[in-house]
């Protein structure tokens, strides 16, 4: 089942914000701004994270094998189709994010369309120092609620990494670059100058640097560091094997979304559909000892 806790975050604050807002006229303000369609990068983090918080989180295991036979992983999927697709049919998800991209839950915050956006790093609050510094403190980031055993929920942690291309002209000038950026002290300013919305790989960085946990220079990267340094986290699937990389790619959990917002099909089925769908892409990629 859900975990109480984040049960307990919706029942006690996004639902009752969300109707107080009806009640005052606002139709079109919603509890939160979840992406729930088959493009980018966020829709595959918020379904991994309900994976993770109903208890799917083996899914695919370090070995690079999918488990979608396990009657636990299973019910993970379908009891993650059927609370967004509830909270979507419910009026909590605003309509049009069916189509978002990976820019426009951040846009939706922004423009008070809705009151919580999920997201992999600090670009929603970070934006909003271009033109809305003055509610800059006002916005709460957090990390994902406890689980039912009152622990720390795990977090997928993504590592962005540095590609030359194979036609590059100057691929020794390319290496000697890398070379220069991933050094601990120039990756730390190259970072800064981002304004934190990336973490370091190094936590002796975090740990010897307050500009990374100091809450009074700004409140949203300490509790960022604290998700990524501290809390547990667990690797994105597509580091396992790239199996998970085109599964990412064509999205059949939000395929199974749609499916049962659109095409009335049951959870079940819907996730049967994807199963079988992935299993298909894993045959490709089989990993041999």
């Amino acid at each position: 089942m859900l975990s109480q806790q984040l049960k307990k975050f919706f029942i006690d604050f996004f639902i009752p914000v969300q109707q107080a807002l009806r009640k005052q006229g606002m139709r079109h303000t919603y509890a939160t701004g979840f992406v729930v369609s088959t493009i980018g990068n966020d829709p595959n983090a918020t379904f991994a994270q309900f994976l993770v918080a109903y208890g799917g989180l083996n899914i695919v295991t370090p070995d690079g094998k999918l488990h979608s036979d396990d009657p636990q992983v299973q019910e993970a999927v379908v009891k993650s189709l059927e609370k967004l697709t509830g909270l979507y049919k419910d009026g909590y998800i605003p309509p049009s994010s069916i189509n978002w991209n990976d820019a426009d839950d951040n846009n939706a915050f922004h423009s008070k369309l809705c009151v919580m956006d999920f997201d992999g790093t600090l670009s929603t609050e970070l934006a909003m120092l271009r033109k809305q510094k003055s509610e800059y403190n006002d916005v709460i980031t957090r990390g994902p609620p406890l689980t039912n055993d009152g622990k720390p929920m795990a977090s997928q942690f993504a590592v962005n990494t540095m590609i030359i291309p194979k036609g590059a002209k100057n691929i020794e000038v390319g290496k000697e670059w890398a070379k220069f950026l991933i050094q601990p002290e120039v990756n730390n300013k190259y970072l800064k100058g981002g304004l934190g919305r990336w973490l370091p790989i190094f936590p002796e960085l975090v740990k010897n640097d307050t500009w990374w946990t100091d809450p009074k220079r700004d409140p949203h990267v300490p509790p960022y560091v604290h998700q990524g340094f501290e809390a547990p986290t667990i690797p994105d699937y597509y580091t396992y094997t790239p199996a998970w990389a085109q599964v990412r790619s064509e999205h059949p959990y939000h395929i199974a979304f749609h499916d049962i917002v659109a095409g009335g099909m049951t959870p079940e089925a819907a996730t049967d559909k994807a199963t079988k769908r992935c299993e298909e892409i894993f045959a490709k990629f089989e990993i041999k000892a």
